[in-house]
């Protein structure tokens, strides 16, 4: 099986796509489903109202945008050479790891804000190419900005970009100044729009009003997510030990790119913290850097034999946790 799942070709990602259609079947029947407001933001709440006679739309939807984020993950394993021989794995890491996880089946913003932070990990990864003056931070800067406007919170992945900076970078003071401008364009263009088109800018307020404050949301987790945290945790602790001795012996700029992935990892567990409410959407964002871990940690296994057990096991957990979901109504 892993074999199978190593190899990069047509079949092995329709059969991933189809698996994570499968882990969603139990809310693609569920014409009730509907946006949770209580964790999307402020611009995208609007969409609540224009497609509330649509609830079915959310949930396929929201599997549309996890599939696309599992397929950027490969794209941007591949094309970073996080590993030297390109696969599939990280799209299946991601597939399961989100899979295990029924309670977060539905259409969130969380899940735009997700694509992009993938798609500025990419950009903010490629900046260490080339100890040259980078531009790259102006744009993954821009990125997260505009994720803030779908999912709260997300400007504090800022933090990764200016440590980034700090501790890789040659020290070019305008690469600081690019990420302050990047971030500050998005913010500028929706105030611009609501101050010359729509002559009323109190939207904005309302927007960071939203993003500034902290909504602590009463935790409640069903049995079956926080048995899979538990496994999540346990298998990312494993992989990262693996990493740990993977990259000593990679490319200083392989090495960095995995560094940027811990941060981020490190960020959203301490989101978590701070904002209990992110519980258990955050799943969405730990699982970007989990699987990118646990992918390399499936490729660099000597023995496919223990590959394909813990493969086995990751499937298993997905089945029990779906029927334990699902048992408890």
């Amino acid at each position: 099986m892993l074999r199978f799942f190593r190899s990069y070709n047509f079949t092995v990602i329709v059969t991933i796509l189809l698996i994570g259609i499968l882990t969603w079947l139990h809310v693609l029947g569920e014409a009730e489903t509907i946006l949770s407001g209580k964790y999307g933001a402020f611009m995208f709440r609007a969409l609540n109202g224009w497609l509330a006679p649509a609830h079915g739309v959310y949930v396929c939807f929201g599997l549309f945008l996890f599939l696309l984020t599992a397929i950027l993950m490969v794209f941007a394993k591949n094309r970073l050479r996080l590993t030297e021989k390109i696969s599939c794995l990280p799209a299946l890491c991601y597939v399961v790891l989100i899979g295990g996880v029924p309670e977060i089946h539905l259409f969130n913003p969380v899940l735009i804000a997700t694509i992009l932070l993938v798609a500025g990990f990419i950009i903010l990864a490629e900046a260490f190419e080339s100890e040259r003056l980078s531009y790259n931070f102006f744009t993954v800067s821009a990125f997260i900005s505009f994720a803030t406007f779908f999912y709260p919170y997300m400007y504090v992945y800022m933090i990764v970009v200016w440590l980034a900076i700090a501790l890789w970078r040659p020290g070019y003071w305008r690469e600081w100044v690019y990420t302050i401008l990047g971030f500050s364009l998005p913010l500028f263009i929706a105030f611009s729009w609501f101050f010359l088109v729509k002559d009323d800018v109190s939207p904005m307020g309302v927007f960071f009003d939203e993003i500034f404050t902290i909504q602590r949301i009463a935790l409640s987790l069903s049995t079956s997510t926080i048995v899979f945290f538990v496994f999540g945790i346990v298998a990312g602790v494993v992989a990262f030990g693996n990493l740990l001795k993977y990259i000593r012996s990679q490319k200083v700029v392989i090495r960095t790119r995995y560094y940027i992935l811990i941060l981020i990892g490190a960020v959203t567990v301490g989101m978590t913290f701070i904002v209990p409410g992110m519980i258990p959407l955050a799943w969405y964002l730990l699982a970007f850097p989990m699987s990118l871990t646990l992918s390399a940690f499936l490729s660099n296994m000597r023995s496919e034999r223990w590959g394909t057990v813990a493969l086995a096991i990751l499937f298993v957990g997905v089945i029990v946790t779906q029927a334990m979901f699902l048992s408890e109504g």
